[in-house]
């Protein structure tokens, strides 16, 4: 009971934190949002190469990691910045270099093929033969795995009626977690076989996807209620009552196999939490394990979205 009492605190915490820079979104050029997802991605990172470490057999990388997750976290700030440009008085050098950033294909990409050469290469000449390729790729999956994520949140935010879909977003995989949670201590009879995950029972999973659902649709409602004076293109980026119901279902899914392959990794490194930073969660891994699955898929939902309807 004192663990949930803990965990419960901590949401709330954590949850006005979030609530306080959604409210202040183009606040100094979104810097605060930038500093609070690079500390989250860099935590994250850090406790992924803890978990993975292996000793002699093979270690992250964690200099050119961290470096890594810096520029990804800053290419996706850029493309923030751009989508945001009317929100802010930039003098003409900044909307020139944002214009012909914006005009690159993909820049991400040469990003992750230029650190995979330095990972490489350094892991060669630096590292033992026994065990480099594994230390090499578990720095490379370490970002993509906890960095890239969070980092899409950047421009998420910047889309049109961006906060709307990263609240739902979140809401979607924060209230399949804790319906979960209750649904399985409640009604938990049949467990539902899952090795990485032996306690969790078919009860705790559907109370998770149920819930998730009539909280999302509550949001929605709301948020409609009481932004009456939203626009039509507007309208046609929220989803309908339907659609919110198969989004989040989806959602639902997606964040009970992110939650699973956290678990693995936790069992795979024979600890039960990723560290013990937030109280009655553990570590950022913890914390987030299902959104590093769910903010990339409902971005890029949105995202395709909005370039059919706008």
């Amino acid at each position: 009971m004192q663990e949930t009492i803990k965990r419960i605190i901590s949401g709330f915490a954590i949850g006005g934190v979030v609530i306080l820079l959604l409210n202040h979104l183009y606040f100094f050029y979104g810097i605060p949002i930038l500093i609070v997802i690079l500390f989250f991605c860099l935590l994250g990172l850090e406790e992924y190469y803890r978990l993975t470490d292996k000793g002699l057999e093979g270690r992250a990388i964690r200099i050119l990691g961290f470096l890594f997750a810096f520029f990804l976290v800053f290419f996706y700030y850029l493309e923030y910045l751009y989508l945001s440009k009317h929100a802010f008085s930039f003098p003409d050098s900044i909307i020139w270099f944002l214009e012909k950033y914006k005009k690159i294909e993909n820049p991400i990409v040469p990003v992750i093929v230029i650190f995979l050469i330095f990972i490489k290469t350094y892991s060669m000449m630096f590292r033992p033969i026994e065990g480099n390729t594994y230390n090499s790729m578990v720095t490379i999956t370490g970002v993509l795995y906890t960095t890239l994520p969070l980092a899409v949140i950047l421009p998420m935010l910047a889309l049109t009626q961006g906060v709307f879909i990263f609240v739902f977003t979140a809401l979607a995989t924060i209230m399949t977690d804790v319906g979960a949670y209750f649904g399985g201590r409640w009604f938990g009879k049949h467990n539902a076989g899952l090795q990485v995950s032996p306690r969790k029972t078919w009860e705790g999973y559907i109370s998770g996807i149920v819930f998730a659902n009539i909280f999302n649709l509550g949001f929605l409602y709301f948020w409609i209620y009481f932004h009456p004076n939203l626009s039509i293109e507007e309208l046609k980026i929220l989803p309908n009552y339907w659609e919110s119901i198969v989004l989040t279902f989806m959602f639902s899914f997606i964040s009970i196999f992110g939650d699973l392959v956290e678990s693995a990794l936790k069992r795979d490194a024979k600890t039960k939490d990723s560290s013990s930073l937030i109280p009655g969660h553990g570590g950022v891994l913890d914390l987030v394990d299902a959104m590093l699955f769910t903010f990339p898929v409902g971005y890029y939902y949105f995202y395709i979205k909005i370039q059919f309807l706008l």
